[in-house]
């Protein structure tokens, strides 16, 4: 009769033995992380099923768009205000553009709204057309079609509408997607302080995000002001 091998017995105990736990070591990691550190491909995939079923929730809302009433400055940051609010009830987050930058350049390029082209065609970016058949304006004082004009729009909001669209889908603002996509990345609000450095074809003006920036900080200081007088007044 063969005499009964125990070393061996042992060692492929201890083999299957030190495979079990390294399996179980890997299925508690597994979980832990899973549970704790959630993958990210998955939850910017569910956030985006969960976002999107929300925007067809707000757009079968039918939500009307805000009336653009200003006489100041101040007015005109609140009216803006709520333009972007309208807008971005039906934007993905990704796709929404600060609203200080949105605001300075459409003070800046109108003179805080009181420009022809604001006041007459609601363009607040000057933005243009290089289609004639597009209902648009030309400059005072040029007198034939120069090959491009000033576009007209329905609404000041349909402008900022356009405004944004330009900034997500034109090839002369990928560098500005760019720079915001590190922000949500890194699942912090777009700075716009930071990401006007990334508008410079926006304009042929040499220190063009220099001045968005002084008008920024003047909306800051618009803002608080208009909060200050709004707690002395105990408006809500």
């Amino acid at each position: 009769m063969a005499k009964f091998n125990w070393e061996k017995l042992l060692h492929t105990t201890w083999f299957y033995t030190k495979v079990f736990f390294a399996i179980l070591a890997l299925m508690t990691a597994t979980y832990y992380w899973g549970t704790y550190n959630p993958n990210k491909k998955a939850v910017n995939s569910a956030n985006e099923t969960l976002e999107k079923f929300y925007i067809q929730k707000i757009k079968d809302m039918e939500l009307r768009e805000p009336e653009f009433i200003y006489s100041n400055d101040i007015q005109f940051v609140r009216a803006m205000h709520k333009c972007i609010d309208y807008i971005n009830f039906s934007l993905p987050r990704l796709e929404r553009v600060p609203y200080e930058m949105i605001i300075a350049q459409a003070a800046l390029e109108t003179g805080w709204g009181s420009s022809r082209f604001a006041t007459e065609g609601n363009n607040l970016f000057g933005i243009r057309t290089w289609d004639k058949s597009t209902p648009h304006m030309i400059p005072i004082g040029i007198k034939k079609w120069p090959g491009w004009g000033v576009r007209i729009f329905a609404s000041k909001c349909d402008s900022v509408k356009e405004y944004i669209r330009l900034l997500n889908e034109h090839p002369a603002y990928k560098d500005f997607r760019e720079a915001r996509e590190v922000f949500f990345v890194q699942n912090t609000d777009p700075d716009p302080l930071v990401l006007i450095k990334n508008i410079d074809k926006f304009s042929t003006t040499a220190d063009y995000d220099k001045r968005v920036r002084r008008i920024i900080l003047k909306i800051r200081e618009l803002e608080e002001k208009y909060a200050s007088d709004k707690n002395i007044n105990g408006e809500k």
